[in-house]
């Protein structure tokens, strides 16, 4: 394992944890999901870089701009400048290992950004762990959160109207990824990937839920249900087995 910094095409440098062999046939960027559900997810994405690495496999697991221990301040990020350091990983991969193919591995925003850079980063492989199909759907969410918590600790009196919140759990939201994650949307403008993309739903549920599964649809894939709890939610461990599992049978063994 080897943690270092990256650079980016405008001077920022990225926090990156490659875990490598020599000679890998095939190299995985691990995309992390958004702020502060990267916090929750970092230990499955580990476990997950630590059984490709078993596999023969090599991974890149970084940071996106004003997140984790990368450069850059999240204030003034944005998707496009996010897409640009998912081009950035994938320059550092091909110095690293320039024959080997390329794979994405994506959860939530992180597989959003995956697809939406896919095809022009010529990944041959594609997982996306819960895709964000809609970024309006996510700020009313984190917004409506953040509400009940103002109720339930009284810090605030929390909002009646559901518009967007310029701040999600301490992370304040620019002009510009406040507009771009509102029009996100991946149900109405569904992205090109030639390859067959695996999709996991992670969750309660043991069926997969309409919307995903015609997103799955698509993309002329098969959408998977992984019954466990949303990992990128939760303080406490979560035993990522499941998931793990799922990746073997689906992806890793295929």
């Amino acid at each position: 394992m080897q943690a270092f910094f990256f650079p980016t095409g405008d001077a920022l440098r990225l926090f990156g944890v490659w875990r490598g062999v020599e000679a890998a046939r095939r190299v995985w960027v691990l995309c992390p999901p958004f702020a502060e559900e990267e916090k929750s997810a970092r230990r499955v994405l580990t476990l997950i870089a630590q059984e490709l690495e078993k596999r023969g496999e090599s991974s890149l697991l970084f940071s996106f701009r004003g997140t984790g221990d990368s450069e850059g301040d999240f204030a003034a990020a944005n998707l496009t400048a996010w897409r640009e350091d998912l081009r950035a990983a994938r320059d550092e991969v091909k110095k690293r290992a320039p024959h080997a193919e390329i794979a994405l591995l994506g959860v939530r925003l992180g597989a959003t950004l995956a697809l939406l850079e896919a095809e022009s980063l010529g990944a041959q492989t594609l997982v996306l762990i819960e895709p964000l199909l809609s970024g309006r759907s996510f700020l009313m969410q984190q917004s409506a959160k953040k509400q009940i918590r103002a109720q339930l600790t009284g810090e605030a009196e929390a909002k009646s109207d559901h518009s967007p919140s310029d701040d999600l759990d301490g992370w304040k939201l620019g002009a510009g990824m406040k507009t771009e994650l509102s029009t996100l949307d991946l149900k109405r403008e569904m992205p090109s990937f030639s390859r067959k993309a695996h999709i996991f739903q992670v969750g309660p549920r043991a069926e997969v839920a309409p919307p995903l599964q015609h997103f799955a649809d698509g993309l002329n894939s098969q959408a998977r249900a992984v019954v466990m709890p949303p990992f990128w939610n939760l303080i406490d461990y979560s035993d990522p087995a499941p998931l793990l599992d799922g990746l073997k049978s689906e992806v890793f063994d295929g």
